[in-house]
């Protein structure tokens, strides 16, 4: 072999190993914390050259979200009927931030909120397609003989209640998994577990024709408004911490992270088992 050959190989590897090599930026967990809601770092390099769809997939459930805890509170004459008039921003707040952002969560490598965004953005899809009274869907529920509206029929009432239960269900086990990411993750989790399950019993009551019922089932929405209220200032300040971060506001308001106090040995060999 020729020196030439030499000093080329030489220099190829040179080159390969300027290619290959990657600048790592070190992060503190808080500092991660304020970036993505996951316990662990994200896959590949991606979150480094792409831009975060965190705060895109937060801002997209808590808007919608407000404003349906401010109808089940009666803010200002508004009442769970109200959710008609805001199905388009279920549709495009709920349904296509949140979706977009999961399926970006997906890409980054980050299971969790990957999971959480899509499964609450198609809730606010479905939720707005039965709502919506172009669709026809709970007057389709009414009764010619009785002149009860679809709204009031115990048909709709119970599938609408045993729906609100399932999606309780879901949150309590997102719940589980959120107790090793921050505090106010952790707030809108418990909320929306019990927000659910209290809609769910308002809707269980208004099945039951009567006065009796329609009572107990606007005191149950109430309840669910005022729980929901508590997730809904949880939500707004993760959305503030996201904000400051990606602009580079020094104001270093505290994320609370769980990371480091529930399951702090947890390894990512320890993760990948229990997905295989």
């Amino acid at each position: 072999m020729s020196a030439n050959n030499i000093a080329g190989d030489k220099t190829v590897n040179s080159h390969a190993n300027d290619l290959s090599r990657q600048v790592t930026l070190q992060l503190s967990s808080e500092q991660y914390e304020r970036l993505f809601f996951q316990p662990s770092q994200a896959k590949g390099d991606l979150s480094k050259r792409l831009g975060n769809p965190t705060l895109l997939g937060v801002l997209g459930f808590i808007i919608p979200f407000t404003t349906i805890v401010l109808s089940f509170l009666q803010f200002e004459g508004s009442s769970t009927s109200s959710v008609a008039s805001i199905c388009p921003y279920f549709y495009f707040f709920g349904g296509i931030a949140m979706n977009i952002a999961g399926i970006a969560e997906f890409i980054l490598g980050n299971t969790f909120p990957f999971v959480a965004f899509v499964i609450y953005g198609t809730h606010w899809v479905a939720l707005a397609y039965t709502s919506d009274p172009t669709n026809s869907i709970i007057s389709s529920y009414a009764d010619a003989t009785t002149k009860l509206p679809g709204l009031l029929s115990q048909e709709f009432n119970a599938g609408q209640g045993n729906y609100n239960l399932v999606m309780a269900l879901v949150s309590f086990v997102f719940l589980c998994g959120a107790i090793r990411t921050n505090v106010p993750f952790v707030i809108l989790f418990v909320s929306l577990v019990l927000l659910f399950s209290f809609v769910s019993a308002a809707y269980y009551q208004l099945g039951y024709q009567g006065i009796a019922g329609l009572t107990h089932a606007t005191h149950y929405f109430r309840i669910a408004g005022g729980i929901g209220f508590v997730g809904v200032v949880a939500g707004w300040y993760l959305t503030l911490i996201q904000v400051l971060a990606a602009t580079g506001v020094p104001i270093p308001l505290p994320i609370f992270d769980l990371s480091h106090l529930v399951f702090p040995n947890a390894t990512q060999e320890q993760k990948a088992e229990h997905a295989d």
